[in-house]
């Protein structure tokens, strides 16, 4: 079986744009699709989380637009992000997916839930926060403009655990032992999101926290997904504040009783990393659990 450091990268017509994506793991079953967060590409995922869900499941990892091995440019918009990505998912001819998003991806995940639910069998949003709406909160500004200014690996690398990471001896020896799990695909790897890139990311941030309504975006809708759905985040993401994945819950459990909430302890963004294991092993329950009615 290939796996997240051998799967090869396959190119796909999307929406007239030539897109990147890998397509692996058990052969039968829902596939999974995961979307990335800030400047991240398909080989930004932790092996370790991707080759154990890849065990029981498909999985599917892509550049979007404007991304890594993938062409065109960046959209504006998160819920312009979900087009590409549930375009992706019907280019490849597959009538049903999971949905899997994490921070920057999460938000892309909401706009696929709510834009394309004829294609999101179940959704999986973690690190992540809704649109601007009352309760949001904003985290500190440094680690956002730290992974920003990044340009060189060893820049990205210390980046990346100190904000993804608390900074005690433990923690920052599991940053460094993710960083080189994530970094053992030596050929044929995506290229860091560059500059120009990232600011257009930023920018679609930016437009996702505007105060206003804006059909775009997802806090005002959070209603309309009545898919099973689970937030999952750290207990201290300095990221994107936990509170956020808090309020994310409430909001579309008030219309859907298939909405559940995982907050794993004394850790923050990177918890899908530091709990690898244990995080597939509670995806692969809420993807096959029992629906309430």
């Amino acid at each position: 079986m290939s796996t997240q450091q051998t799967a090869v990268t396959r190119y796909i017509d999307v929406l007239g744009v030539k897109t990147a994506y890998r397509h692996f793991g058990a052969k039968a079953g829902v596939p999974l699709l995961f979307n990335q967060h800030f400047r991240g590409t398909m080989d930004h995922w932790d092996p370790l989380l991707i080759n154990t869900i890849a065990e029981k499941r498909p999985v599917i990892l892509f550049d979007s637009h404007g991304v890594g091995k993938s062409s065109g440019e960046i959209p504006a918009t998160f819920s312009a992000w979900a087009t590409v990505a549930a375009s992706l998912v019907k280019a490849l001819g597959i009538k049903k997916v999971d949905v899997f998003g994490f921070s920057m991806g999460g938000m892309v995940a909401q706009m696929i839930g709510l834009n394309f639910p004829e294609i999101t069998r179940r959704l999986i949003i973690g690190g992540s926060s809704p649109s601007y709406g009352e309760g949001i909160v904003s985290g500190p500004e440094w680690p956002f403009v730290m992974l920003l200014n990044a340009s060189t690996s060893q820049e990205a690398e210390v980046a990346f655990i100190k904000t993804f990471y608390s900074q005690s001896e433990a923690k920052i020896a599991r940053g460094k032992a993710w960083w080189k799990r994530m970094n053992e695909r030596t050929e044929d790897r995506s290229p860091y999101v560059n500059k120009e890139g990232s600011l257009r990311q930023t920018a679609a941030v930016g437009a996702w926290f505007t105060p206003g309504p804006n059909p775009d975006n997802s806090y005002d809708r959070l209603g309309e997904l009545k898919m099973p759905v689970m937030v999952v985040n750290g207990d201290d993401d300095i990221l994107v504040p936990t509170e956020n994945s808090i309020i994310m819950y409430r909001k579309i459990r008030e219309g859907n009783r298939n909405c559940h909430l995982h907050i794993y302890p004394d850790v923050g963004h990177g918890f899908l990393n530091e709990y690898a294991v244990m995080f597939a092993a509670h995806v692969a329950l809420f993807l096959d659990m029992d629906v309430v009615v």
